[in-house]
């Protein structure tokens, strides 16, 4: 005796009620039980990963954004400043040596 069978019995002795729900399930044709667990779960995922895509995408957005605004400032804060030149790195009265 399968291991199964002695679920199914337990549950009929156990829980009358249940049993008859559990019978019924387990007698259902391969296909519609497969079909049943499909749809649910693209009932769950499908919405997930759709949450999950927009949360990246707006997370881009907003980097992409906030970068082009801060590159805006520095821009305009170096043309005031007259510091933004192309080798200028913050240092003052240092000899850099480039070595190869």
């Amino acid at each position: 005796m399968s291991w199964y069978i002695r679920f199914e019995e337990e549950v009929q002795r156990r829980h009358p009620g249940v049993g008859v729900w559990v019978t019924r399930i387990s007698r259902q044709p391969g296909w519609v039980t497969k079909t049943a667990l499909a749809a649910a779960m693209l009932v769950v995922v499908v919405p997930i990963l759709l949450l999950t895509l927009a949360a990246v995408v707006i997370g881009l957005f907003c980097f992409t954004l906030l970068g082009l605004v801060a590159s805006a400032g520095s821009f305009v804060t170096g043309l005031f400043d007259g510091s933004h030149k192309p080798r200028d790195d913050g240092r003052r009265n240092v000899k850099v040596i480039d070595r190869p």
